[in-house]
């Protein structure tokens, strides 16, 4: 018999047992309420299972932009996103049968909730990819990740490349010294360098997190987040906010002051990093791409390592009239067309082109670890 349950961030422990943060960084309860809190949005987890099994979804609802809305849409339209690295994740041994019901149920949920169009970012290796429609599914882009697997010697000798480890070498030489965060002071400085960075790559809006949603992370994602910080001369110059799970740990959002940038503490960071990653037994750190297959991001990212992996996406209409309704309001309103660019829902893309355009949702910092090239 299958059972379908939908929880919310006040349903903790029904979520955690579920799809607990040793689990799902991004998809655990505790990410959840910051980004409820912090964000705005309405996190869910949608669960359907049977006698011996489940699949287990996070997602957030957000209400589609209300300058579009026609009285004929409705007022309650609405669209999800997913946290990083999620989609339906198998708890147990799902059957095929279990799958495709999965993939039907949830679409005829978020018929029913008047949710139009839903946009993933799949785990390479954890998400059901048989639970969701195969058409919808799609090819975004290649991200780096480092074997933990490998020894030391061997990621020191073949993983990173000579110019990376000339890099590290040249912060050790420089007394670079990297920490992990213990005070809300050292969140702040790694507050002041990410607005730099943002600032400096001239990044959109949404990216500009307030400091109270990592002072979040840091007090209520213990079990899952760690500040990184580089020191130099006594002055923060670099910092990354990754978070883990039991076989991963993700490369999210940072920052790095470019005066500093010939001491390389970015390299020193996600040096010292790894190291802690395989002493924990993780088994993969994963850097995440570029915004281009071969741009100075993606070249700095795998200098580290050879292995790559297919980062997909997922986009599904719901409702296609509605959706083809926004956009076309999304193009009165902009004056041009909603059609261009990668943008996905294509009414959500933003309209001033001058600012560092993504496929991705607010929540998103795929592309962007946006961490200084060097």
């Amino acid at each position: 018999m299958l059972t379908e349950a939908i929880y919310t961030p006040e349903n903790v422990r029904e979520w955690s047992a579920v799809l607990p943060h040793e689990e799902s960084a991004f998809g655990s309860v505790e990410f959840a309420a910051v980004a409820e809190q912090h964000l705005g949005y309405q996190p869910r987890l949608y669960v359907l299972h049977d006698d011996t099994s489940a699949i287990a979804y996070p997602f957030f609802i957000r209400s589609a932009p209300s300058l579009l809305l026609s009285e004929e849409a409705g007022p309650c339209v609405s669209d999800t996103s997913s946290p990083d690295f999620t989609g339906p994740v198998a708890r147990g041994m799902p059957s095929r049968l279990l799958a495709l019901e999965f993939a039907e149920r949830l679409a005829a949920f978020f018929v029913n909730q008047n949710v139009i169009a839903e946009f993933i970012h799949l785990h390479p290796w954890k998400a059901l990819k048989g639970a969701l429609r195969g058409h919808c599914l799609q090819l975004d882009r290649q991200i780096v990740y480092i074997d933990l697997t490998w020894t030391e010697e061997q990621l020191w000798r073949s993983s990173f490349t000579h110019a990376c480890r000339k890099n590290i070498s040249r912060s050790q030489r420089e007394k670079v010294r990297v920490f992990e965060a213990q005070t809300t002071g050292d969140i702040r400085e790694f507050h002041r360098l990410y607005l730099q960075t943002m600032r400096e790559r001239n990044a959109l809006e949404h990216y500009f997190y307030p400091l109270e949603y990592f002072t979040a992370m840091f007090d209520g994602l213990g079990g899952s987040a760690r500040f990184t910080l580089a020191e130099y001369k006594d002055q923060v110059v670099a910092g990354t906010l990754y978070l883990h799970d039991r076989d991963d740990v993700y490369s999210y959002l940072g920052g790095a002051d470019i005066n500093f940038q010939h001491v390389r503490p970015t390299n020193a960071v996600i040096y010292e990093t790894m190291l802690w990653a395989k002493n924990q037994g993780k088994k993969r750190m994963l850097l995440g791409g570029g915004y281009t297959p071969d741009d100075g991001v993606m070249r700095f990212k795998a200098s580290f390592s050879p292995q790559r992996a297919n980062f997909l996406v997922y986009r599904c209409i719901h409702q296609s009239e509605k959706y083809d309704e926004l956009c076309r309001a999304w193009s009165c309103i902009h004056g041009c067309d909603a059609e261009s660019g990668n943008y996905f829902p294509r009414y959500r893309r933003p309209p001033n082109p001058e600012r560092r355009e993504t496929s991705y949702p607010p929540l998103d910092s795929q592309p962007a670890s946006i961490e200084a090239t060097y």
